[in-house]
């Protein structure tokens, strides 16, 4: 059985996703398909993974890993091809993000303790990727009304300096599941399509989502509020058409140059690493040509596409 490990990030429209999931629930079980979404990973299944895998002890690890198993088990004996779990907080929380100033840290770490039980089926993780002025733009428009940390220059400073890019973060998990397939797409060219999204994962075709947005940033006249009841004058940012703007012109230019550099990556092989799946025609690895010495097999390996 193939298990497609969904982990996000936070802000790439992953509630988009798992809504047409859980809308097409139907169609993905008559073609074979499984689909469990944070109700079921926050109601139990990773109960003792997500939220504090550095406090895990090794008898609670092989605990953890052996009710995935059996749970994954139960799926592959009602006749199941795929499984599919999405949780954005297998790889981190966006609260911890803002507060170390660092793009998931323990990324790694994380999604190969949620991975642990399911080393008897294929497995493949699924990563979206955002550019970075409208990422962390995102994670403190939403975080703000939650009490999280308020978007002053040092904080955006930090944001803008932090050497940690998407490219660490997709290297770091492919390094601690080496025999994983990681697929990578990036938010501006799948994320208002989750259907194609889903077919790369699965195989299994559904209709485009007519559905709105789900979980959005807060308007921006509740943004105002917020700062001004925090004591900070929201005419210290930018609002262009209305929308919050955080960062300055030249931390723009600074942000979008580290993502440029990301998507060259990705697009030019990804190290090996990973599948770059926004246009997958286009990232074709020569049959002949054999992986770098940083990537995982060679191109004869039958169970590992060879697209960057």
């Amino acid at each position: 059985m193939d298990v497609i490990l969904h982990v996000g990030s936070h802000r790439t429209a992953t509630t988009t996703l798992q809504s047409h999931m859980a809308e097409h629930r139907t169609e993905l079980g008559a073609g074979g398909v499984v689909y469990w979404g944070p109700k079921v990973a926050r109601g139990g299944l990773f109960r003792g993974a997500i939220g504090g895998v550095d406090r895990i002890m090794s008898w609670q690890q092989r605990r953890f890993n052996g009710r995935c198993a059996m749970r994954a088990e139960a799926v592959r004996q009602t006749g199941a091809s795929h499984l599919i779990i999405s949780d954005e907080n297998m790889i981190g929380s966006l609260r911890a993000t803002l507060e170390d100033t660092v793009l998931y840290h323990d990324a790694g770490r994380r999604v190969s303790a949620c991975a642990g039980g399911f080393s008897r089926h294929r497995l493949t993780v699924g990563l979206c990727v955002r550019s970075y002025v409208d990422w962390w733009t995102s994670a403190m428009a939403f975080r703000l009304s939650r009490g999280g940390p308020l978007p002053r220059t040092d904080l955006r400073e930090h944001l803008v300096t932090q050497p940690r890019r998407w490219r660490h973060v997709v290297e770091e998990i492919a390094r601690v599941l080496p025999d994983a397939t990681l697929l990578v797409w990036t938010y501006e060219a799948l994320g208002d399509k989750p259907h194609l999204v889903l077919e790369e994962l699965c195989g299994i075709a559904t209709p485009p989502s007519r559905a709105m947005r789900r979980n959005a940033s807060p308007p921006a006249a509740e943004l105002r509020d917020l700062m001004r009841t925090c004591g900070i004058d929201p005419l210290h940012f930018h609002w262009p058409e209305g929308k919050f703007m955080p960062f300055a012109d030249h931390e723009v230019a600074a942000l979008n140059a580290q993502y440029d550099e990301d998507l060259a990556w990705f697009a030019n092989g990804a190290g090996g690493f990973a599948d770059f799946i926004d246009a997958p025609a286009a990232q074709t690895l020569n049959e002949d040509a054999e992986r770098t010495v940083d990537g995982r097999g060679t191109t004869n390996d039958p169970d590992h596409r060879n697209l960057a």
